[in-house]
């Protein structure tokens, strides 16, 4: 930090000074991923010496970035070259699995349109190749400022509960409508959104005896226009205490809701609301996975079938290979039927997919075929049913599960 301060005539002392302020507010080191020429490059460059502890990756511009060389990282610098469309994908790929990291991206020929575009993907800064140990400084000084300040205004956000599905036909709609009805009615004057973000075949409005006039698509075309007025004015409400962001009335390509927007939508619902419930698509898309990846709690719904548990032990090896906490994921089981001789019982479901079973939510399809038929929940037409009973007891422990995660 010395050799930097004499070679740029005070202002290096400065920056350094600052510098081991912001150090105290790294949770963990800087991370530098860049070609191995330019990392031997930054080590043996003068003023280097404040960047002995960073934690350097080399790897190509175009290679993945794979999670677990990340460690600990509280920020990171990367190399991005525009003309290779996987060095690009770096960017979603870091958001996706640690959303609250500050990213720098280093690249070739910077110009002003592209650093537009990456500061509106999420980038914080951006710094030349080949690299300045002075212009890395100050840099990361800023951003660390920055960052802090944005840390410490943070709205608080409402606990984000995504329902999931194994497969299709799984009466996982069911279960998030009577889950947010749960949750409504479970705390004093909760106030509860769900979202139906099945934009081919979404059914919760009517589920739920809804005619909305305005959906989802009115909120993502607003794109950064949308506030909380807006929000509400598409939002209706169910006599059950909820509200409802219903699925666009036409259907739309699975991959046209851009994660971004989406985003935008469901931050914006988090700070108008007690809890917002996802409803998903039984499609895996990249915006559906970005969803899970910042939800507070994942509730995935299967049978005590063996197609169903087939495809939900994929879908949970696939969010662990991309870096999603297992802690987050519960596992609820629909339509259980107390049979002393049934082929798949709860402790060959726990076994076929290596985790616990949170609740199991018994088969009542008399009382909800009833319930749908009228556009109304499943305790207006019978309070005693045990599945009316299970999702009580469910939409207890979502909310106990989520009650640490509130920001």
């Amino acid at each position: 930090m010395e050799e930097l301060g004499k070679n740029t005539m005070g202002h290096g002392e400065y920056i350094a000074d600052r510098m081991k302020g912001a150090e105290l507010q790294l949770s963990a080191p800087l991370s530098v991923i860049a070609s191995p020429e330019h990392i031997e490059a930054l080590r043996s460059s003068s003023g280097s010496g404040w960047l002995s502890d960073a934690n350097y990756i080399p790897l190509g511009a175009g290679e993945p970035i794979p999670d677990q060389e990340l460690g600990q990282s509280g920020i990171v610098l990367f190399e991005v070259d525009p003309a290779i469309p996987a060095s690009m994908d770096r960017i979603r790929h870091l958001h996706r699995i640690r959303p609250g990291m500050p990213q720098i991206v280093a690249m070739r020929d910077v110009d002003l349109k592209l650093v537009r575009t990456l500061v509106r993907e999420g980038v914080a800064d951006v710094v030349e190749i080949p690299f300045s140990a002075e212009e890395i400084l100050q840099t990361v000084v800023a951003v660390l400022e920055t960052h802090r300040e944005a840390v410490g205004s943070e709205v608080r956000l409402a606990p984000l509960i995504a329902v999931t599905r194994a497969v299709g036909g799984s009466g996982a709609t069911t279960i998030a409508s009577h889950l947010a009805a749960g949750l409504a009615a479970g705390k004093a004057h909760a106030k509860v959104c769900i979202f139906d973000l099945d934009i081919q075949f979404g059914r919760m409005a009517e589920v739920l005896g809804l005619t909305p006039r305005r959906t989802l698509s009115d909120l993502l075309d607003a794109g950064g226009r949308i506030d909380s007025a807006l929000l509400h004015t598409v939002a209706q409400s169910h006599h059950d205490g909820l509200d409802l962001i219903a699925a666009p009335a036409e259907i739309v390509p699975i991959e046209a809701v851009r994660a971004e927007d989406l985003a935008r939508v469901i931050d914006l619902a988090r700070k108008e609301y007690d809890f917002v419930v996802l409803d998903l698509p039984a499609s895996l898309t990249n915006w559906s996975l970005s969803v899970l990846a910042g939800a507070s709690s994942i509730v995935m719904v299967v049978e005590q079938s063996l197609a169903s548990l087939r495809q939900a032990r994929r879908r949970l090896d696939l969010f662990r290979n991309l870096g999603l906490d297992h802690r987050r994921v519960s596992i609820v089981v629909n339509r259980t039927e107390k049979k002393l001789f049934s082929s798949i019982n709860m402790g060959d479901v726990e076994e076929a997919l290596g985790r616990p079973v949170l609740a199991g939510v018994s088969a009542d399809p008399a009382t909800l075929c009833a319930a749908q038929d009228r556009g109304i929940l499943a305790d207006a037409v019978r309070r005693k049913s045990p599945f009316v009973s299970d999702m009580e007891k469910l939409s207890d422990l979502i909310a106990a599960t989520v009650a640490e995660d509130v920001r």
